[in-house]
């Protein structure tokens, strides 16, 4: 056949063919020598180090480490939790309530990292069914806007200012900033700085 003619490999496949073959030579010889190591270990000192790290290894492993878990799991269960007034906001309501340093460094995180300040206000402050029961409907989802986003900002003091005016004219009312990111069009980070008087 023309297309196809009957030749012997070259002697590049055959290197290839030879150097794999050694390759798996070598993995048996070092698998068979390690399950020698450890059933043979014990009886001399051959090996004796690399079978008391394995061991320590083997240790370790049953042992089963502290977990995050447990931790949070043992506060919480010293912590009396009231189900009725056990309101969070977002994810930073789970920390202690920020100063006004700690606003301002937040927000000047938000400026760094190219977000757009937001503040927003409402009376309620939560999500409630109201309108509608089908799945996947709140109401409460969207606060009011208070001014307009805040293009432009580069100074968080002037976010607090605006945070400040928000609440002399909605005592009554929970206040966050949000930031929003204006390429991908979401909010990236948002957190509560007024709770009603």
């Amino acid at each position: 056949c023309p297309y196809f003619p009957h030749h012997f490999p070259s002697p590049h496949i055959a290197t290839m063919k030879f150097a794999l073959s050694a390759s798996v030579v070598a993995n048996v010889a070092l698998c068979t020598a390690l399950v020698c190591l450890v059933a043979f270990g014990g009886r001399s000192n051959v090996g004796a180090p690399a079978m008391r790290a394995m061991n320590a290894q083997m240790t370790r492993a049953v042992t089963p480490a502290p977990t995050f878990r447990s931790a949070i799991a043992n506060a919480y269960c010293e912590e009396v939790v009231d189900p009725a007034n056990n309101m969070r906001f977002e994810t930073m309501s789970y920390m202690p309530d920020f100063g006004e340093k700690d606003m301002e460094a937040q927000v000047t995180y938000m400026i760094n990292n190219g977000l757009i300040p937001c503040v927003e206000f409402d009376q309620n402050g939560q999500t409630f069914r109201e309108n509608s029961r089908g799945p996947t409907y709140y109401d409460g989802r969207y606060w009011t806007m208070w001014k307009l986003p805040m293009f432009g900002a580069t100074n968080a003091r002037d976010v607090m200012q605006e945070v400040y005016e928000c609440k002399k004219y909605n005592p009554r009312s929970y206040i966050r900033i949000l930031g929003f990111d204006n390429i991908k069009q979401v909010q990236c980070m948002g957190f509560l700085v007024a709770k009603p008087n």
